[in-house]
């Protein structure tokens, strides 16, 4: 038994890298379905300038709170340091979320502390391309 796993080492360790990297990504799929399924709205706020590499890795950081916990993140789009955006969440694991650019916020009232669901919303919105973005974001 030692021999044939002496032998076959190289491909034991590749198929068990790949089952964890499958795990992983269909892990991730699982969250931004979830996303979908039980959708929660804040503001978020962009704040860095565009960096070309840090521990987040490329793009923008931005941040928001969800039962006045602070949520961080970041997204590989040129946005303005300082706007609000509104992000889509999921109600059960906040950490999940999509930034919606294409929705920036100037003047808002007041982001409930737990957030809006889609019909609490004070400004309208596409449910179909919310959805669609959340699936782009896979």
């Amino acid at each position: 038994m030692k021999k044939i796993i002496d032998k076959n080492f190289h491909l034991i360790l590749i198929f068990t890298l790949a089952i964890i990297i499958g795990y992983w990504y269909l892990s991730s799929l699982n969250g931004l379905k979830n996303v979908s399924k039980r959708q929660k709205y804040t503001t978020a706020l962009v704040i860095s300038d565009w960096h070309h590499k840090d521990t987040n890795g490329i793009g923008v950081d931005y941040e928001y709170f969800v039962d006045n916990r602070r949520y961080s993140n970041t997204i590989n789009l040129d946005l303005k340091k300082g706007q609000k955006y509104l992000l889509v969440f999921d109600s059960i694991v906040p950490e999940s979320n999509v930034l919606l650019d294409i929705y920036p916020i100037n003047n808002f009232p007041s982001v409930p502390v737990n957030g809006w669901k889609i019909n609490e919303l004070p400004i309208k919105v596409d449910r179909t391309e919310i959805n669609n973005i959340i699936l782009d974001s896979n």
